[in-house]
């Protein structure tokens, strides 16, 4: 399985939007993990990820003024949260691969295309103090 970027993605912020490929690619070699070691591999990369991206993300809206604010902050929390049971089911040796494909791909399908073109728009509409 692997999710494919498009650039019909991109919010118009040139580190989001790198950040958001670094999510697919990183997506794609968590769907590509063979074993155990290489799945726990995979998920400490992508939480680091994440969370530094979401960080950076956060300021922007802030940044930005975005009214969405409060509630795209809320879908982040939920993300970690679920990336965080992920992480702990695969140190655990109990995980199930359908529930990290669907993790990934409701995120990146459905988070980055649907929730952040919100910020794109705003983003289009404001210069960025």
């Amino acid at each position: 399985m692997t999710i494919e970027w498009k650039d019909s993605y991109c919010i118009g912020d040139p580190l989001t939007d790198l950040q958001h490929q670094e999510l697919f690619a990183l997506a794609n070699t968590m769907f590509d993990a063979r074993n155990q070691a290489d799945l726990r591999l995979c998920a400490i990369k992508l939480y680091k990820h994440v969370r530094e991206h979401f960080s950076d993300e956060e300021k922007l809206m802030r940044r930005l003024g975005f009214p969405g604010y409060r509630a795209h902050v809320e879908s982040h929390n939920a993300m970690l949260q679920g990336l965080s049971a992920i992480s702990h089911g695969i140190g655990k040796n109990d995980i199930d691969t359908e529930v990290v494909a669907t993790f990934l791909m409701d995120w990146a399908l459905k988070h980055i295309p649907k929730d952040d073109v919100e910020v794109a728009r705003h983003l289009k509409n404001h210069q960025i103090p």
